[in-house]
C-alpha cells in the first residue's frame, strides 16, 4: 500500500492532511498530474513561505524565536490530525529513521530560513536545487550504488553551475551562500530517509518529528533573543506557520502520490515564483550569472534524477 492525494469533491482540512490508501505501484497518468499540481502549488507556498520570512526578518523577529513559534503553532495543528487519524509518533517502529530524518531536516530548515534574510530569495531557492546533486553522492557513498559517468558528469556540471552564481573571489561573493549548499545536503538525507519508511508509515509523524526537531534547534537562541511580537509581528508569524505547514504536508503528498521522475522537473517551478516575489517586493533583480547558474543546476538536477529513474528500472 501507498498513500496519495484522493479529491472527494471539496475535502476537509482533514481529508487532506491524512495519508489515503492506494495500492503500490498503482501510479498512473492522473495521480501523476494530480501529485504535478499539488507539487506546483506547494512551490508557491513555499516561495510565498520565503518572502514572508525575509519579511518578518525585517520586522525584527529572530529567525530562531520565528522557527521557535513555527513549531509550537504547527504542533498545534497537527495535534487534532494525529488524534483524528489515530496516529501516536512516538509508537512508531522507526524512530531511529524518524531521528536521523527530523534532525537533517530541522537543520535544513534553519538553514534556510536564515538564508532567505541575507540573500536574494532567488538565489537561496536556486542553491536549494543542488539537493539532487547530493542524492547521487550518497547514493554512493551510503547506498553503494552505482553511479555512471553521465550521473557523475552531471554533478560536476551543476556543482559548477553553483560557482557560476555565487561567484567566489569577486565582490559579489556571498559566504553564506556556501552554508545553503549545506543545507541542501541535509535535505538530500532528509529525503533518502524519507524514501526507506514503509509506505504505511504516516506522513504526519512524519512531520511531527520535523517541528519537534526544528523547535528544539531554535529554543535556546530564541530565548535569548525573545521579544513579545506585537500585532503586525505575530501575523507574519502565524503566515509562515500556516503557509510552511502546507508546502510541507503538500510535498510529502505529491512524492507520495506520483512518480520521483515525473515530478522532478516540476520542483523548479519554486524558483519562477521566488524569482517573481522577490522582484516584486523587495527590489531583487538577479544578475545574469544567477540566472545561468541556475540554469546549470536545474539541468543538471533533472538529469541526474532521470538517469536514477533509468537504473532502477533497469
Amino acid at each position: 500500500m501507498s498513500y496519495g492525494l484522493v479529491w472527494k469533491g471539496n475535502p476537509t482540512l482533514v481529508e487532506i492532511l491524512t495519508p489515503e490508501p492506494l495500492n503500490s505501484g498503482s501510479e498512473t497518468r492522473a495521480s501523476n498530474f494530480e501529485a504535478g499540481l499539488v507539487l506546483i502549488g506547494a512551490g508557491a507556498f513555499f516561495a510565498t513561505t520565503a518572502a514572508l520570512v525575509k519579511t518578518t526578518a525585517q520586522h525584527d523577529v529572530s529567525v530562531f524565536q520565528l522557527l521557535l513559534l513555527r513549531a509550537l503553532i504547527g504542533l498545534a495543528i497537527l495535534t487534532p490530525l494525529l488524534w483524528h487519524a489515530r496516529v501516536i509518533p512516538w509508537k512508531s517502529t522507526h524512530l531511529k529513521l524518524h531521528l536521523t530524518r527530523s534532525v537533517t531536516g530541522g537543520t535544513a530548515v534553519t538553514i534556510g530560513f536564515y538564508s532567505f534574510t541575507v540573500l536574494p530569495l532567488a538565489t537561496a531557492t536556486s542553491m536549494h536545487f543542488t539537493m539532487p546533486l547530493f542524492v547521487t553522492i550518497l547514493a554512493a557513498i551510503i547506498l553503494k550504488e552505482a553511479v555512471g559517468w553521465r550521473r557523475w558528469s552531471a554533478t560536476v556540471i551543476g556543482f559548477l553551475g553553483v560557482l557560476v552564481m555565487i561567484q567566489p573571489g569577486t565582490a559579489a561573493f556571498d559566504p553564506v551562500a556556501l552554508i545553503v549548499l549545506f543545507q541542501a545536503a541535509c535535505i538530500a538525507f532528509s529525503v533518502t530517509a524519507v524514501k526507506r519508511f514503509p509506505v504505511r508509515e504516516s506522513q504526519l509523524s512524519m512531520m511531527f518529528f520535523t517541528f519537534v526537531s526544528s523547535g528544539m534547534i531554535a529554543f535556546i537562541p530564541a530565548m535569548n533573543a525573545w521579544i513579545w511580537p506585537d500585532w503586525t509581528q505575530t501575523g507574519l508569524i502565524l503566515a509562515v506557520s500556516f503557509f510552511g505547514f502546507f508546502a510541507q504536508s503538500m510535498v510529502l503528498r505529491a512524492y507520495r502520490k506520483g512518480e520521483a521522475s515525473y515530478l522532478a522537473p516540476l520542483t523548479y517551478v519554486r524558483l519562477l515564483f521566488a524569482g517573481a516575489l522577490g522582484m516584486i517586493f523587495f527590489a531583487e533583480y538577479p544578475s545574469v550569472a544567477t540566472w545561468v547558474g541556475a540554469g546549470v543546476i536545474i539541468a543538471c538536477g533533472i538529469y541526474t534524477a532521470r538517469r536514477a529513474e533509468v537504473r532502477r528500472n533497469g
